[in-house]
Parts: C-alpha cells; structure tokens; sequence
C-alpha cells in the first residue's frame, strides 16, 4: 500500500513540474511570436499612415545599430529628427512583439521633432537571447543602451518610452541610478510587478490559483533566466523614483488590468507625475483609438520636461 502511495505522490508531482514547466515556456522562453514581422500585423487603420511614413523616413536617413551587453548581442533602428538636437526618445515594445510593431510610435517621436531609438528588447526580434525579461532584464539592456548614447554624445538627453513590458521596463528603470542625460520617463499600459500580471493572466486564461504555481514558475526562472519574478517588482522601483513621468493606460484594458495604472501612479513620489486614461481603450489601444488625443498629451509633457 505504502509503495503505492509513494508512486502516486511521484507521478502527482512529476505532473506538477511538468504543468509549471509548462507555463514557463508559454511565460518566458522564445518563440516565433517573438521574431515575426509586425510592420504591418495588428497596426490600426489610424497609425497606418504614420508606419508608412517612418519607413519613408528609415529608409532615407535611419540606420541598424546593435549593442553587446550582458553577452548577448542587441539590435535597434535608430532615426535621427530631420532638425539636428540632442534629445532622444527610446521607444520600447511588449512582451513578444519586437521593434517592428514599434513603427507608428517612433514616427510619433520623429514628428514632434526628436532622435529615436527603437530597440529589439533581449530574446525578440533581431536581438540575441533565449528568455523573455518581464521588465527586469531589459531595464539593464535599456540602461545600456542609454550609455551607448551618452557614449556617443555627451550632451544627449534621452526620454525613455515603452508600452505593456516596455512600460513595466520603464518604470523598474525609475528605481535606478540613471544619468544626469535621463530627463523624464513615460510608461504606457505597464504593469505593477511580474508576479501579479502573471498570476492574473493563470487566472484568466487557465482559471489556476497564483499558490503555488506561481512561485514555484518563478523558481524555475530564477534558475534558468536568472531573475525571479518577485524580484520584477515595478511598484518598488518606482517607489524610488526622481524624475518626471507619465503615466498612461486604456481605460478598458482586461489584459493589464487598468487598475494597475493607478497603484503605479500613487506609488510614485515624485510631484511632477502625470496620468491619461484613454477612455473606454483596450491593451495599448489608446494610440490607435485617439491618436490625437495620445499625441497632445505626450507633447504636452515633453514641453514641460523635455524643452
């Protein structure tokens, strides 16, 4: 009796480790969603126009430039503004898009009259690697990529930009010691912490408690990817914040919860915050759904911090 109790006890946790095993691939490792062309896919028929016009703009002034850090090599378009200046935005994509889909948003940047830096975040698109970083990891390859453009011009001064895990890379980096070329930070649709939008999205889409699925996910990632997901927390980053940044988030959003956006906004100290909820928008949806309207408020927040 007790042999068989034993081998079910066995087979019950091998089945265990291999469901959590499971949801770390789906989470974290590399796929083909990770490296498809986006140009095109997904785009709304508002922000075609705008994609059509940075490869218009790529094509006759912009250049490829990659990075090696933390051993892996990273890619990205930059985009010089047609008018010389100093100011440049890095504009960050989501979780298994790549800079590809990012087309609409650098136009955006390139119109208001800024350099733009479109990167590849570590395990998409053309950059190197084989795991997904939840924010944690590609806020140091984004911190790298700062220091590339300092290293090229001392006087640059740079805006951090990013949507759904490039907003959640954003706000971890406003925890850190950035340099002085650093001005403001705006976040669009990120999350509170790796933990909980993991935890919600088992809920959502498989109905499966965060205990102890969860931690024991995150232990995996600990081992293979190095970083724990109770370590990704963005509500402790930006507790520590010091700069200027914008907050902001569709109103409808189920796949970042919109309540998310509000705990980030009140966890953040620094007095110069700001926040836009795009009425009644989904997952960042707010560019396609008022794309006037994201504009103003972007441009209105660079003309306070980022003259």
């Amino acid at each position: 009796m007790l042999r068989w109790l034993t081998r079910i006890v066995i087979a019950m946790l091998v089945l265990y480790l291999a469901a959590c095993a499971y949801f770390f691939s789906v989470a974290e490792l590399r796929n083909t969603q990770n490296d498809k062309n986006y140009t095109t896919v997904g785009v709304p028929a508002s922000l075609k126009s705008d994609v059509a016009d940075f490869q218009q703009r790529y094509e006759a002034t912009g250049r490829k430039v990659t990075l090696k850090h933390d051993a892996l090599k990273l890619d990205a378009y930059y985009l010089p503004a047609q008018k010389t200046t100093n100011k440049t935005v890095i504009v960050i994509h989501g979780f298994r898009r790549n800079k590809s889909g990012m087309k609409a948003y650098a136009d955006m940047f390139a119109k208001l009259g800024y350099n733009t830096l479109t990167v590849d975040n570590r395990g998409h698109g053309q950059s190197q690697g084989h795991y997904v970083g939840f924010g944690w990891l590609d806020k140091s390859d984004i911190e790298a990529w700062i220091r590339y453009l300092v290293a090229k011009n001392a006087k640059v001064e740079i805006v951090p930009f990013g949507i759904s895990m490039g907003g959640a890379t954003v706000a971890m980096m406003s925890g850190d010691q950035l340099p002085v070329n650093v001005k403001a930070l705006i976040e669009d649709s990120g999350y509170t912490s790796a933990e909980a939008e993991i935890a919600y999205q088992g809920k959502e889409m498989y109905n499966l408690p965060a205990k102890p699925i969860v931690p024991t996910v995150s232990l995996i990632s600990k081992i293979f990817a190095g970083y724990s997901y109770a370590q990704a927390d963005t509500l402790a980053q930006i507790r520590k914040n010091t700069r200027p940044m914008l907050f902001m988030h569709g109103g409808a959003d189920s796949y970042v919860p919109t309540k998310m956006v509000y705990q980030l906004y009140k966890a953040d100290p620094d007095s110069r915050k700001r926040l836009w909820i795009a009425a009644n928008s989904g997952h960042v949806q707010g560019f396609g759904d008022h794309p006037a309207a994201y504009m103003t408020q972007i441009k209105q927040f660079l003309n306070l911090y980022f003259k």
